[in-house]
């Protein structure tokens, strides 16, 4: 089962995308801002971390660049979601390391294309640089 972390300030948010992913297979753990977040994952492996761009304290993008300069998250894969999606937000999401950006409210198969895509990703990479 793969292990995924849902960074989302909103309870009802964080409900329904536990949810859904849960009915396909995923086994999800919560935080409710970057903070927390980056301690989780500096503890538990996750396969991928779904983050919310709008939080208090430390924004989605923080996080993604926190994410970045630790050894045990750097090639963690991480989507950024928002309900503020602009170019500028993209390009800066995209250098920062996110895999993909969706907008809010997301297409739920959207999503779980991008998942089931993004720890595809990151399990090939594992074994490229395992070779």
């Amino acid at each position: 089962m793969k292990h995924l972390l849902i960074v989302e300030d909103d309870p009802d948010h964080r409900l329904i995308l536990r949810t859904m992913l849960e009915a396909e297979g995923y086994e999800c753990d919560e935080a409710m801002d970057g903070e927390r977040a980056l301690s989780m994952v500096m503890t538990d492996e996750v396969a991928l971390v779904l983050i919310d761009l709008n939080m208090p304290g430390m924004n989605g993008l923080q996080l993604i660049d926190e994410m970045q300069t630790l050894a045990c998250t750097r090639n963690t894969p991480v989507i950024l979601l928002t309900s503020q999606f602009t170019e500028d937000i993209s390009v800066k999401a995209y250098a920062s390391g996110a895999r993909a950006i969706l907008s809010k409210p997301y297409d739920f198969s959207k999503l779980l294309l991008e998942v089931n895509g993004a720890i595809g990703q990151s399990k090939a990479a594992m074994l490229t640089s395992m070779a």
